[in-house]
């Protein structure tokens, strides 16, 4: 990884904790940290589109714990779909950075359905490595994931803190979406750029979620919908 490429990365460990355990840790950090101004009082609901080739590449990836894999999503934010992103969230061992371009409605409705011959004219750089990806690998829409969200931030360490809620997965164009998680489970994820300040360490400390999540929600949305993951 080069130096220019490091500065953009970050840590991102998730860990499945229960709802009572989050409103502990929710009651704590809003003492120090931010929430995120994109929510109101950090909190905003994510839907995720995400893609993978005819070889189910990035799903098999991070089933096996391959250190080095990139996957593709189309992402928009309360159910809003007039702003949209492409995005390529690629890990690098224990570290992982996100990029990102604005998707019109038209390209969107294409990409929902197969179509990406539009990118062969773009010039930005998401749009290139996906349509690189689609001529090597036949890329198509796979999962739709849905959630509720409520994020901390603090400066210092460019710390991100999540409470991810109420997961669901459903078919690309499909009307029927299906629980990935109960009630009672809520994703952590804990991101920082170089080092989590003392503070933040802190507050975080004395709960029993030292084990980190094997699964991401794209990986336990494609499996639930096939029956694999409960």
């Amino acid at each position: 990884m080069s130096k220019v490429d490091a500065a953009r990365f970050r840590y991102e460990k998730k860990y499945l904790i229960d709802a009572e355990t989050a409103q502990v840790l929710k009651q704590r950090l809003s003492h120090v940290l931010s929430p995120d101004e994109n929510g109101i009082n950090g909190q905003y609901h994510l839907s995720s589109l995400y893609f993978d080739d005819i070889y189910n590449s990035s799903l098999f990836s991070k089933i096996n714990g391959v250190a080095d894999r990139d996957k593709y999503r189309i992402r928009f934010y309360n159910g809003d779909t007039n702003e949209l992103r492409l995005e390529r969230k690629s890990k690098r061992g224990e570290m992982v950075c996100k990029d990102r371009s604005v998707l019109g409605q038209e390209h969107y409705q294409m990409m929902c359905s197969g179509e990406y011959s539009f990118m062969s004219q773009e010039s930005e750089p998401v749009y290139e490595m996906f349509y690189t990806a689609h001529l090597v690998r036949s890329m198509r829409p796979v999962v739709m994931v849905n959630y509720d969200r409520h994020a901390f931030m603090y400066p210092a360490g460019d710390v991100r803190i999540t409470f991810d809620s109420s997961i669901t997965a459903a078919n690309p164009m499909s009307g029927h979406s299906l629980s990935v998680t109960s009630g009672n489970q809520i994703i952590l994820e804990v991101k920082y750029s170089r080092f989590i300040p003392a503070v933040v360490t802190a507050l975080l400390s004395g709960f029993q979620f030292t084990q980190q999540l094997a699964l991401s929600k794209f990986a336990m949305s494609k499996l639930a919908l096939q029956g694999v993951y409960v």
